[in-house]
């Protein structure tokens, strides 16, 4: 849009120079060629100290000027030029004055009025300045509708770039096909789009179907170890045989959230309420890790949401707080979000990227238990639900974790 009218407005302002250019040098080639008729007038007669004036035309001795108004005396004292009279002289308001010779090399004056040339001028000028108004009313017009144009295409193709960053792998541009840079950019993002689709879609089914087949053997594999003897060996195994379990859970729950269309199972969630049970359900198992889960509700509202989905996040994060953060938890709804700080160590702001992502665990957090999935099962739930999930530092230490939910 911007582009559309600066080019506009520099063709204006072009279009104007060359018209007042174009009319100041045809203004002084009309004074150039009455200059010349001028001078072969004059250089023609020989007044020889008479007047050879008639009604158009003044033609005397340089000294001769007594009657003739004072701005043709400056004039003719400076070698000549267009005089300008405020009142008309000999029916006209605008002559042009020459000082030559006559025949015999006297100094004469001679003088013809312009208002037919002036007349025409004046003519030609307005319709050039109409014809320029014309074509810059319709140059800024075209402009105008051009941006309008290009700005949709843009905004377009702007939120489809910012629906594919954010998650939603279905966005496209939509826009017809053009044969233009415009076009070819947006056609290119859609063909993209849909081979990053696809490339997702395979790597998440290829996911849970390996979790989901390595279920079954690993099912084998602790009924095997049940049957042998009590022992720190079989304990042992049959954690490690449990973790690994979770492991394809979790693995599996993330897909069939990341894979769902639609809002079946969503239903309207008051979060005060919500968040009032969890507390409720959570508080004895965050005591029983010797820590502290407190409630704080601030004007909740009402969000739209898979009330499943949400316990998973939110118990995730509660999990994630217990197992990395300090000893105070806080469960905490504000209007249309609801999230989860701790007192912990935090995360370094520039790793926060890092740790939605699935099975990523920062080095500070390998000295405890974990899978690294915790995060990227909430992020996948926000992703469901076209929430934002920020993470940002908790002051004065800690981490805080919120989901807010957009208008319903």
């Amino acid at each position: 849009m911007r582009l559309a009218l600066v080019l506009s407005v520099i063709f204006a302002i072009g279009t104007a120079v060359a018209v007042y250019t174009a009319l100041t040098i045809g203004t002084a080639a009309f004074e150039r060629r009455v200059d010349t008729t001028l001078d072969a007038l004059a250089r023609s007669s020989d007044l020889q100290g008479a007047r050879g004036d008639d009604f158009g035309l003044i033609l005397r001795a340089a000294v001769d000027l007594d009657d003739l108004p004072r701005p043709f005396v400056r004039v003719v004292e400076r070698g000549g030029g267009t005089v300008e009279l405020n009142e008309d002289y000999r029916n006209s308001d605008t002559w042009r004055v020459l000082v030559s010779s006559d025949a015999k090399g006297a100094p004469v004056v001679v003088a013809v009025p312009l208002d037919d040339g002036e007349e025409a001028l004046e003519l030609l000028s307005g319709v050039l300045w109409a014809t320029v108004a014309a074509i810059i009313a319709l140059s800024l017009l075209i402009g105008l509708a051009a941006g309008v144009l290009g700005r949709r295409r843009l905004t377009r193709i702007n939120d489809t770039l910012s629906a594919l960053a954010s998650g939603d792998l279905a966005a496209r541009t939509g826009l017809p096909q053009s044969n233009d840079d415009l076009g070819d950019i947006a056609r290119q993002i859609d063909v993209t789009a849909g081979e990053i689709e696809q490339l997702v879609a395979q790597t998440r089914h290829l996911s849970a179907s390996l979790a989901h087949d390595l279920r079954t053997p690993l099912a084998r594999l602790r009924s095997r170890l049940e049957v042998l003897p009590e022992g720190e060996e079989r304990s042992e195994a049959l954690e490690e045989a449990e973790g690994l379990s979770s492991i394809f859970d979790t693995i599996m729950r993330i897909a069939r959230i990341e894979v769902a269309q639609g809002t079946e199972g969503f239903e309207s969630v008051e979060l005060g309420g919500f968040a009032e049970e969890l507390h409720e359900i959570f508080g004895p198992v965050v005591e029983d890790a010797e820590k502290e889960l407190t409630l704080e509700i601030i004007n909740p509202e009402t969000v739209f949401a898979d009330r499943q989905m949400l316990v998973q996040a939110t118990a995730n994060l509660i999990q994630n707080a217990i197992r990395h953060g300090g000893r105070k938890v806080t469960l905490k709804v504000e209007g249309q979000s609801i999230g989860i700080r701790d007192n912990g160590s935090g995360v370094d702001p520039t790793q926060y990227a890092e740790v939605l992502k699935p099975m990523v665990r920062l080095d500070a957090s390998r000295q405890t238990e974990g899978t690294g999935l915790g995060l990227a099962l909430v992020r996948a739930v926000a992703n469901r639900h076209r929430a934002e999930l920020v993470l940002a530092p908790n002051r004065p230490q800690g981490l805080s974790v919120t989901l807010k939910f957009a208008d319903l």
